[in-house]
């Protein structure tokens, strides 16, 4: 498996570095990262959703607005003053409750801060409690790592596409990770930096081969 792995993030190698359109963006520090409240509302909603348009507006208002929301017990304080409906904008149960949860989890470990969050979330015997969090899976461990500005990949849909045309093949979330954080190792570049180039690519060729979609159907 090891060898397949470093085969693998080879051939990734190689097909970013003939892709003459491919370009490695440099992956900016999250400038909300010791924000809990901004924290917790992108990581809940950004789970299906158009993030440009629908997660980063309300995200941003929360940072702006409630700038002194920066622990567990600040958000929550706030929740019970104005009400989490309001303040991030959302009427959905399922993420409002997704967010209540956290709150609990964090307040029950005694979490308060994002540096504490950090902490613990690296401390991988904590990874299981973490995931016992109802709607939580691998990608929201790794997506909240990498806003608290940790070195990781979250593997995503765009990632596993990526992945599909350079001709390797797997749904295995662990294995494309692994894959791929490889392959920046081997390329010497962050692996947050070849996520978000990853990202972006995809996004682009996918906004692309929809508008060449309408235009065929013109």
């Amino acid at each position: 498996m090891a060898l397949t792995k470093i085969k693998d993030a080879r051939k990734l190698v190689d097909f970013i570095e003939n892709d003459t359109t491919f370009q490695l963006i440099p992956s900016n520090s999250c400038p909300y990262h010791n924000h809990i409240a901004a924290l917790f509302t992108d990581i809940v909603l950004q789970a299906g959703l158009n993030y440009k348009h629908i997660v980063a507006p309300r995200v941003m208002r929360v940072y702006h607005n409630y700038p002194q929301c920066l622990t567990v017990q600040e958000f929550y304080d706030l929740i019970l003053e104005e009400g989490l409906e309001d303040i991030i904008m959302w009427k959905n149960e399922i993420k409002l409750n997704r967010i209540y949860d956290l709150i609990q989890f964090c307040l029950s470990k005694e979490i308060n801060t994002s540096q504490e969050l950090k902490s613990f979330l690296l401390n991988h015997e904590n990874k299981t409690s973490f995931l016992s969090i109802k709607g939580f899976g691998n990608k929201t461990y790794d997506y909240l790592l990498k806003l608290l500005n940790v070195d990781t990949i979250a593997v995503d849909r765009h990632i596993f596409s990526f992945l599909d045309k350079a001709g390797i093949f797997t749904n295995d979330y662990t294995y494309t990770k692994d894959v791929v954080e490889t392959a920046a190792d081997l390329m010497d570049i962050s692996r947050r930096s070849i996520d978000y180039s990853i990202w972006s690519y995809m996004a682009y060729e996918n906004k692309k081969n929809s508008i060449q979609g309408i235009l065929e159907l013109i």
